[in-house]
């Protein structure tokens, strides 16, 4: 059977569960329509499928090998502003990064290949992941098991980037490791609040916090190898509650990432 020429076939029904799972959208380790959803597709698609920890597994095939396919289905704590008919009405949650199709894409993977199951020389293993945003998920699922019974050989992970590469492109890898993982921390800066007409009597975790941040900065510059792709990004930073006030504290969140591409392969389809 051609998978691509089915997927084409299952193009409306795709459609939809990403569009059911982007009006639903829900955030972190707790997405209790998201799962419904996806354990109720499964099972009309003939799979048994249980919850792993926060998540949901499924499994197909005659043993063997086994290959994890993953997908994360968690959305991002922000109002979505897109107008369209599908947004998500609680103006607190949105899927702002793609993991509504993500999910999407691995229930229609997961139908095409249970119908093709009596051909399958090994085992395919579906995880569907919450809280990939908050770094939780894949620590949930891995601390319940998703990595055995059956013992996973090797694993994809889907991700799209819409927008920025060709439709029909596919980027995969077959040695090695293709991205590395995220890091998060989290920097308070102690000072001493005091009345703003008197900064002498205060020390200003604002100008602090400001010096820090844009030393961070130096760290892309000078101390990480310029043929890595290492990405340094400061998206929270939180101080005070009156303009005339010096702040008692400063909070900087931020997220680095450092991407080492290694034998990346490309695949195009018209």
């Amino acid at each position: 059977m051609d998978f691509y020429k089915r997927a084409l076939e299952l193009k409306d029904e795709t459609v939809a569960d990403r569009r059911y799972i982007h009006q639903n959208a829900e955030t972190g380790l707790e997405l209790s329509k998201t799962k419904a959803y996806v354990m109720d597709k499964l099972k009309e698609y003939g799979l048994d499928p249980v919850e792993c920890g926060e998540g949901v597994t499924a499994t197909l095939g005659n043993g063997g090998r086994v290959l994890l396919l993953r997908a994360d289905m968690d959305g991002l704590p922000m109002p979505e502003e897109s107008g369209e008919a599908f947004a998500c009405p609680t103006g607190k949650t949105a899927h702002t990064c793609g993991h509504d199709f993500h999910a999407a894409m691995l229930l229609s993977a997961a139908r095409i290949l249970k119908e093709q199951e009596s051909k399958l020389k090994g085992t395919v293993k579906f995880m569907f992941q919450p809280a990939e945003e908050t770094f939780q998920g894949s620590k949930n699922m891995i601390e319940h098991g998703i990595l055995e019974n059956p013992k996973v050989d090797a694993a994809l992970a889907y991700h799209v980037s819409p927008g920025k590469m060709p439709v029909g492109l596919f980027m995969y890898n077959d040695k090695g490791t293709m991205m590395y993982s995220v890091d998060g921390f989290k920097i308070t800066v102690k000072g001493k609040g005091s009345h703003g007409a008197y900064p002498h009597a205060g020390v200003d975790p604002i100008n602090i916090g400001v010096h820090i941040h844009l030393a961070l900065q130096e760290l892309i510059a000078r101390e990480t190898d310029p043929a890595h792709a290492c990405v340094l990004t400061i998206g929270q930073f939180k101080a005070g509650e009156a303009a005339n006030i010096i702040p008692e504290t400063a909070v900087l969140q931020e997220q680095f990432v450092q991407i080492i591409q290694k034998s990346a392969n490309f695949l195009f389809v018209e």
